[in-house]
């Protein structure tokens, strides 16, 4: 069996998995006076602010599948290496 992580991935609440446990934790972490926050567990199902994605309608999304890349021109194509 697979050793878990010593430093599993983290979204940007911070949030990141106990490999002990499985359960989704904020790790502890020192303060600048040396202090030590204690480890603080989330509740299962619950999805903080900053990791919730932007809404983007159905339109919105098959527009940026489409889009072309920043500064492309329509038509121009690069001249061969020859």
């Amino acid at each position: 069996m697979a050793r878990p992580p010593l430093f599993p991935d983290q979204s940007a609440a911070g949030i990141a998995v106990d490999p002990r446990t499985l359960e989704r934790v904020i790790p502890e972490s020192k303060r600048s006076d040396g202090t030590v926050r204690k480890q603080l567990k989330i509740r299962p199902g619950f999805t903080p602010q900053e990791d919730v994605s932007r809404f983007r309608g159905s339109r919105q999304q098959a527009m940026d599948a489409t889009a072309l890349p920043k500064g492309h021109i329509l038509g121009w194509v690069a001249p061969s290496a020859a």
